[in-house]
Parts: structure tokens; C-alpha cells; sequence
């Protein structure tokens, strides 16, 4: 009995201590694999944020590119030079051509996300492409587009609309220094500035290039994997993946791995575990507002839209945990009953411990989220100037990453030389402890400024200032607005040429400045001729119509420094500063010649008809001792009257 007894105790003196071991272990081992299982989708969730934001970016940059291109004045005026009839007839010169092909090919050879550059006119005919191609010219045929589904899409499309290729179709692979690469098309239309299609411009882009930069944004773990698919299946990037069956670009995804596939497909945005690996994964669509920037509307294939963005991580075995814990496992085992009270102990405030680090991360998180993607921007500056801290948002303003700018930068080289002193007066009110406020404006990387409000106040310690806390307002909007009314009200609405009112301001400050230099001005007044029986006969629309092309036939023989204004109904002037009253008259001259020559068409009735018009011309110089436009304008009117008189068509120097 007492052996027995003996037997029992043993028994009992070790089951107890390993029972209770091993029920201790259990729940610690539980919370870290849920621990390590959180934080693992904590990681998945960071990876696809940043993947979805470098896709963001980089196709909103490749987007605003090619509407910035479309935009461009020398290529609109190339396009309408391109559907003139005869080489004689057209206003576009071979050293223009070439400057505008060495520009286009410039910005193309130094941006590795595009591949070329295609300009087509309305026929669908390759009239232009950078790089250069041999058979640049004027008047090439160049290649066919016309039956691409990028010239079909974007040729029926408004300003600023985009057409996107899917990756991979109509031209889906090009030669690109040694290698043979998938080209993304993007293609929009060109306006002229009447509003008349002109053709449409055509940016190939890298898509080696984007997917190697969403690669690299999503590459904070070595063991992460990338996946994107468009709405078929296919897979979109230049590189497969080892530990999951896909090809490279343009494989069948969906066929390899269809249990990716089946996950992905079923909703637009989650979590799930396939093959021992947690998948996360959302839906992205380059036709939404996201991804509009600074375009209109972007139109795609619809098959092959929306595309799943998607990362990959390993998931942690309890074979892993239990390596990782082998140390602790030993001690517990060999010390019994002190491991049983520490393995309680450590269970207990682990699990206290992980609940109080994760209300303090989502506080933290919180209380940076807010910091950082407010609204406003938000900067600390210590006693020098130097940046100590800023937010994202004004970050994002200015076009700098945080590691430029904090401990690198002094925000007063932020600041437009013309607003600092302002910037200065309140940056002192806050080191001596007053709250300081300012109006300024920010000079952004790309040389843009931004109007904005700054409001600041100091951080001390021990009565000592140690940096300032400011708030940063964004004033661009209503700075912008503000302009716009100002041009409406100097801007003829019809013409688009300044008015009475700004030719009158303007001419103010060429003749002060034309004193102090001692440099000579002329005055032209123009008035159409018959112009009463073009709005009698045809009506008003088609007065309209005939103003508008004379501007524009006026606008392009003038240089950058001249002033054309509409001062009267269809009369009016060309401010000409530096300019003598000879080179006045040869430009007067070249004014009624080219008028002369043009062709208006206008719709009358159901068809186009072609008008002729001329004009009648005064021309006279600007005196030092006037004071105002108004004794010009009298003596260049005089001139004007006198050629109508004469019968038209002429020019008359009135200069007593």
C-alpha cells in the first residue's frame, strides 16, 4: 500500500507538472501563431496599399503625359499644317518639323516608361513618330493605323478623353533597345484651337518598366510575392512566379493556378488562404475617377477590365513556432512546477501585453493617420527654418518624399522670393511665443507654386522654443479663381484676344518702360471691310465665325511680346512695343496680305461656303510725351478712315 501510494504520488507529482506545462504552452503558442497571423495580414495590407498607390501614380503621370503632349501648340498647329492639300499651301516649315521632332524624340528617349510616340492625322496615316524614324518629313505616308483599335476608339472621343489599350493588344510587342517588350497604348485626340479634330496622338508605354516599378514599391518582404491579372485570366506581369504556377507575360493565370484565380474572382477585395499562403488581394480599374487625373473620361476593352492587384505570404506552420520557442520549451519542462507559474504568468500578460500594444498601435495609427493625410498640410521648423517634420499632404504638394525634405531642406527655400519677408514676420511672432500667420507661396518641385495660408505656433520646453507647429491651407483654388475673373474681365469672350480695357492698362506700362529704354512703339488699328454686309447677308453666326479666324490669322504673325485686342465690333489693335513705324508698316502689310489671302469657311444654309474678306489698315508710332494710348489711337483711326475711304484694302501711316 505505502509503495503503491509512493507509485501514485510519482505519478501524479509528474503528470500534474506536465499537464499543466503542456495547458500553459498550448494558449502561448495559440496567441503567437495569432499574433504572427495578424501581423502577416497587417503585412498584406501595407504591401497592397503600396502597390495600388505606385500603380495610382505612375499611369495618372503616364496619362497627364500624353494629355500634356495632345495639348501642345506646335503639334496642333503640325496636324492642321498636315491636312492643307498641297505642300505650298501649308504654314509649317521643315526647321519647325524638325524642332518639334527633336523635342518629341528628346522627351521620349529620356523617359524609360515610354517606348515611342506616333502622331496620326484624321485619315489614320503616321505623320510624325519619336524617336525619329527615317522617313520623317512634311509630307510622309508613313504607316497605316487606321484599323488599330486605339485610332478607331480614340478618334471618336472628346478633348482630353483617353483611349488604353489592354496591356499586350494591337502592337504588343516592340523592339526597345536589345529587347523584345509588351507596350500598354494610350491615345487621345487632337483639337486645334477652333475646336476642329485634327488627329490623334498616340504614347506607347513600357509596361516592363511599370510592373518592375510595382514590383519594387511591393518589395518590403523577400518572401511577398506580386500577382496581377486582368479580367480574362491573363497575367499581366514580365515575370512568373516560382512557389505559384504562372508564366510571364500574357500566360493563362487563370488555367495554372486555379485556385488563385477562383479566390480572386469571387469577390472584389479580401483575404483568403490557398496553398499555405495568404492571398490579398482587391480590384483595380484604370477607367475609374482614381485613375483620371487630369483627363476626362478614359475608355478601355471592357473584357479585360477590372484588373485584381494581388500580394502573397507564406503563413507561419506550428512546426516553425515550435523551433522558435525550443529554448523555452526545455526550461519548462526540466523546472515543473516553475515553469507551470511562469508559463501562466507569461500567458497572461502576453495576452495583456498584445491587447495594449494593439490599442496603442490603432491609437498611433490613428492619431498619424490623421496627422498625415489631412486635409491641410501640417510642418514643424526648428529655430533656424530647418524641417523637422511634415505631413504627407504637403508633402504631396510640394512633390518632395519625406526623406528630401526633413533635416534637409530650409523651409524658407520652399518660399517664393516675392512672399518671404511675409513668411519671415510670422515665422518671428512664433519664436518669440505669439502665434504667427501668413499668406504665401510655395514653389513646388516641378517649378509650379501654390498659394497657401500658413498658421503657426510654438512648441517650447522649459520656456525655450524648440520648434513650430504650423498648418498649411491650400489658397490655389480661390488664387485661381480669382485670376480667371480677372482675365474674363479683360478678355473679349468671342475672339479670346484682350480687350479696350487691358490695351489701355498694358499700353500704360510699355510707354513707361519704352521711356526708360528709349525704345520705340507702334500702334496698328484694323478694321474689316463690308464686315456690316457678312452679318447682313449670312447673319451673325457667321460674323462670329469670320472674327474668330481673323484673330487667329492675326495671332500667328505676331510675336510674343506684341498685343492684339478687339477695341470695337470688328475693328481692331496690335500694340508693337520696340518696334519702329518702318517695321510697323511691313508689319501692317503682311497683316492685310495674309487676310487677303484666307478663306473663311462657314456654314450657310446647309452648306459650306467659302468667304473672302479684307481689311483696312492705320498705322502710327506712339509719342514720348503722351501720357495715355488715346492720342494714338485717334491719329491710327484717322489713318484707318482714310484707307477706307481710299477704298479699302490698304494701309495709311498717319504719323502728324
Amino acid at each position: 500500500m505505502p509503495l503503491r501510494r509512493l507509485h501514485t504520488r510519482l505519478l501524479l507529482a509528474v503528470s500534474i507538472p506536465l499537464i499543466l506545462v503542456s495547458t500553459t504552452l498550448l494558449p502561448v503558442l495559440h496567441v503567437h501563431m495569432e499574433t504572427r497571423l495578424n501581423s502577416l495580414s497587417a503585412e498584406a495590407d501595407a504591401l497592397l496599399k503600396v502597390g495600388q498607390e505606385a500603380l495610382t501614380r505612375d499611369i495618372n503621370e503616364s496619362l497627364n503625359y500624353a494629355l500634356a503632349i495632345a495639348e501642345m501648340p506646335g503639334l496642333r498647329r503640325y496636324l492642321t499644317a498636315q491636312s492643307l492639300t498641297t505642300l505650298t499651301e501649308q504654314q509649317y516649315s521643315l526647321s519647325d518639323l524638325s524642332q518639334l521632332s527633336n523635342f518629341l524624340t528628346t522627351l521620349i528617349s529620356h523617359n524609360s516608361r515610354y517606348t515611342k510616340l506616333v502622331l496620326i492625322d484624321n485619315q489614320g496615316r503616321e505623320v510624325l513618330r519619336a524617336p525619329r524614324s527615317i522617313e520623317t518629313g512634311p509630307r510622309i505616308s508613313g504607316n497605316l493605323h487606321v484599323n488599330t483599335d486605339y485610332f478607331i476608339e480614340a478618334s471618336k472621343l472628346l478633348p482630353r478623353d483617353l483611349y488604353i489599350s489592354p496591356p499586350g493588344h494591337n502592337l504588343q510587342f516592340e523592339l526597345f533597345g536589345r529587347d523584345v517588350i509588351p507596350v500598354v497604348n494610350v491615345s487621345t485626340p487632337v483639337f486645334d484651337a477652333t475646336g476642329e479634330r485634327r488627329g490623334v496622338v498616340l504614347l506607347s508605354l513600357n509596361w516592363d518598366y511599370l510592373t518592375d516599378a510595382l514590383r519594387q514599391a511591393m518589395l518590403l518582404d523577400q518572401n511577398a510575392n506580386t500577382l496581377l491579372v486582368d479580367a480574362q485570366g491573363k497575367w499581366l506581369l514580365n515575370e512568373g512566379i516560382e512557389s505559384i504556377d504562372t508564366a510571364s507575360f500574357g500566360g493563362n493565370f487563370a488555367a495554372l493556378s486555379p485556385q488563385y484565380w477562383q479566390a480572386m474572382q469571387q469577390r472584389n477585395e479580401g483575404n483568403a488562404t490557398v496553398d499555405n499562403h495568404l492571398l490579398r488581394f482587391q480590384t483595380e480599374d484604370i477607367r475609374t475617377q482614381r485613375y483620371r487625373s487630369l483627363a476626362g473620361t478614359i475608355f478601355s476593352d471592357n473584357a479585360d477590365h477590372p484588373w485584381k492587384l494581388g500580394a502573397t505570404l507564406p503563413r507561419p506552420t506550428w512546426l516553425s513556432l515550435f523551433k522558435e520557442e525550443t529554448t523555452v520549451l526545455w526550461f519548462l519542462l526540466l523546472t515543473y512546477g516553475v515553469a507551470v507559474a511562469f508559463g501562466i504568468f507569461w500567458s497572461i500578460s502576453s495576452q495583456r501585453q498584445r491587447e495594449l500594444r494593439q490599442a496603442a498601435q490603432r491609437h498611433a495609427y490613428e492619431v498619424s493617420d490623421l496627422y498625415e493625410n489631412a486635409p491641410c498640410g501640417y510642418h514643424s521648423i526648428d529655430k533656424s527654418g530647418l524641417v523637422v517634420k511634415m505631413n504627407r499632404t504637403e508633402l504631396a504638394w510640394l512633390g518632395y518624399s519625406a526623406k528630401e525634405v526633413i533635416g534637409h531642406i530650409n523651409y524658407r527655400e520652399l518660399i517664393t522670393p516675392e512672399t518671404r519677408e511675409e513668411f519671415e514676420k510670422a515665422f518671428q511672432n512664433v519664436k518669440d511665443n505669439q502665434s504667427g500667420s501668413a499668406e504665401c507661396t510655395l514653389l513646388t518641385r516641378n517649378g509650379e507654386q501654390r498659394h497657401v495660408m500658413i498658421q503657426g505656433s510654438a512648441y517650447t520646453r522649459n520656456g525655450r522654443f524648440v520648434h513650430s507647429r504650423a498648418m498649411v491651407f491650400d489658397l490655389t483654388e480661390r488664387k485661381q479663381l480669382e485670376e480667371k475673373l480677372r482675365a474674363q474681365a479683360m478678355t473679349d469672350p468671342l475672339t479670346g484676344v484682350f480687350n479696350r480695357r487691358y490695351l489701355q492698362a498694358q499700353a500704360k506700362i510699355e510707354m513707361s518702360r519704352a521711356r526708360r529704354q528709349n525704345h520705340p512703339i507702334a500702334l496698328i488699328t484694323i478694321d474689316i471691310d463690308h464686315f456690316k454686309h457678312i452679318n447682313d447677308e449670312y447673319g451673325h453666326d457667321v460674323g462670329d465665325d469670320v472674327l474668330k479666324n481673323f484673330t487667329q490669322i492675326v495671332s500667328d504673325l505676331l510675336r510674343q511680346e506684341d498685343l492684339l485686342c478687339r477695341v470695337g465690333g470688328e475693328e481692331f489693335a496690335v500694340l508693337l512695343p520696340n518696334t519702329a513705324i518702318e517695321l510697323a508698316q511691313q508689319v501692317a502689310e503682311r497683316i492685310r496680305a495674309s487676310i487677303e489671302e484666307a478663306t473663311t469657311l462657314v456654314e450657310y444654309e446647309g452648306t459650306q461656303q467659302a468667304l473672302k474678306i479684307t481689311a483696312s489698315l492705320g498705322v502710327t508710332s506712339v509719342r514720348d510725351q503722351e501720357k495715355s494710348l488715346k492720342p494714338a489711337l485717334k491719329r491710327a483711326d484717322i489713318g484707318l478712315y482714310e484707307a477706307k475711304e481710299n477704298g479699302r484694302n490698304q494701309i495709311i501711316i498717319h504719323t502728324e
